[in-house]
């Protein structure tokens, strides 16, 4: 893991010194909620309300973003308060005027162009948030290599390559830095994945449900990872004929951090006053999902935002750049599902494992579909927990492909990371600091 993480914190640290305070999506807005937790040390609310048009600052600065379940709120807030402790730093942050370019220009906020591009313009308490959410990615680029080492068991070259991909995709790292509760959410998400699966061990399902619970208190579009963690037991009960009673016992153990879970946002007012804003926000079908340009935007902005698409989604990479990008994953990930369906046939467990794969892929993109049968949000942040996966398949693809030839499999790890490293300064020069600078 050395080679993953040491490229990981690398780029995470550029995209930390090249993209301004803000200019992320839904930043402002989420750091109102950590200050509440913070300042006025109570669970966050709509508070103040969003006033005015949608990009306005009396809606970009509001507690709009606060509807969301607090967990992540409140980890941020106490740290906060930590460094506040320590520093002696204010947790508020002021920000920028309004840019009055916006529109033409992709920043929202008005940035001293005298001051020099590659610097961090925070005061420590707010800087501390993106040091933990970097802390945090680091989680998805470990879940990827465990994911490899269960699908592809033997095979260190996939396992290495796989966390290296996640180290190195744009789009995560520009979000890797983001004040954002996505970071949290991805995190609890991708260890319940690589808890579920590790097959045959009943005993998980209980931390798996726990994980999984903790996903949901972060961010309640993670529900799904709630339901996978049952298919999933109920494919094992179903499978091990011999020990049906150790996974009744163990799915027991496994229902108490999911009724603690369901008493908590029940009878608590403001966890039950959260679920009621979210399901009110999210309960609407957009009318243009029956029609097919829709879809086909959705597409084409996925692909996009999956590759690089920064800001607030609206400075985005050269189109073809993320067209070879997504062509490179799938023929790499369709090639190494391949892989994995041979070594279906050969064992039982590894079947077992893939149906668990399947399902946790379902789950993430009829979540992603929800999202969008709402809204048009077609961001790939929202879809982070399936990243693993991907470079796990990709991954064992690429194995394959230089499998047969010793000098280019020694040579796969470092030349993989070289040309990673390189795609993300170039578009850390070409296409963030043009557009911030």
């Amino acid at each position: 893991m050395a080679l993953p993480f040491i490229l990981y914190l690398s780029l995470s640290l550029l995209y930390l010194l090249a993209v301004p305070t803000g200019e992320a999506p839904d930043e402002p807005g989420h750091l109102q909620c950590i200050e509440q937790v913070s300042i006025e040390k109570h669970l966050p609310i709509v508070n103040p309300p969003p006033q005015g048009e949608w990009w306005s600052r009396g809606v970009v600065l509001s507690g709009r973003m606060c509807y969301h379940l607090p967990l992540y709120y409140v980890v941020s807030g106490y740290s906060q308060r930590a460094v506040q402790g320590i520093t002696g730093s204010s947790p508020h942050f002021e920000f920028p005027p309004e840019n009055p370019q916006w529109g033409d220009s992709p920043a929202v906020f008005a940035h001293d162009p005298t001051e020099p591009f590659w610097r961090i313009g925070e005061p420590a308490a707010v800087w501390v948030l993106r040091v933990e959410a970097i802390l945090l990615g680091l989680v998805t680029v470990w879940a990827a290599r465990q994911t490899a080492v269960r699908l592809f068991p033997g095979d260190p070259t996939s396992a290495g390559l796989a966390a290296l991909l996640a180290a190195g995709w744009p789009q995560f790292l520009f979000m890797s830095r983001a004040i954002s509760n996505d970071t949290l959410a991805t995190a609890w998400a991708v260890v319940a994945l690589v808890l579920l699966l590790d097959v045959g061990r009943p005993r998980r399902f209980f931390w798996a449900a726990l994980v999984s619970c903790l996903a949901v208190l972060t961010k309640f579009t993670m529900l799904f990872t709630l339901g996978i963690v049952v298919v999933t037991w109920l494919l094992e009960w179903l499978g091990e004929s011999s020990r049906r009673a150790v996974y009744v016992r163990q799915g027991l153990l496994a229902g108490l951090p999911i009724l603690a879970l369901t008493l908590l946002l029940a009878l608590q007012p403001t966890l039950r006053l959260h679920v009621e804003q979210t399901l009110q926000s999210f309960a609407a079908v957009n009318p243009a999902v029956l029609t097919i340009p829709y879809w086909l935007a959705v597409w084409q902005l996925s692909l996009s935002s999956g590759y690089a698409r920064f800001g607030w989604m609206n400075v985005p990479a050269p189109t073809w750049q993320a067209y070879a990008w997504w062509v490179l994953i799938l023929l790499a990930g369709g090639l190494g599902l391949w892989r994995a369906l041979r070594l279906e046939q050969r064992n039982r467990r590894q079947g077992l494992i893939l149906a668990v794969a399947g399902v946790w892929a379902a789950g993430v993109f009829f979540s992603y579909l929800r999202i969008n049968s709402n809204r048009f949000q077609p961001q790939f942040r929202f879809a982070f927990a399936l990243l693993p996966l991907l470079a796990a398949l990709a991954a064992a693809g690429l194995s394959r492909l230089v499998g047969r030839f010793p000098r280019w499999r020694q040579a796969a790890a470092p030349l993989l990371a070289a040309g990673l490293w390189l795609t993300n300064v170039w578009l850390l020069l070409n296409v963030l600091e043009p557009a911030y600078s």
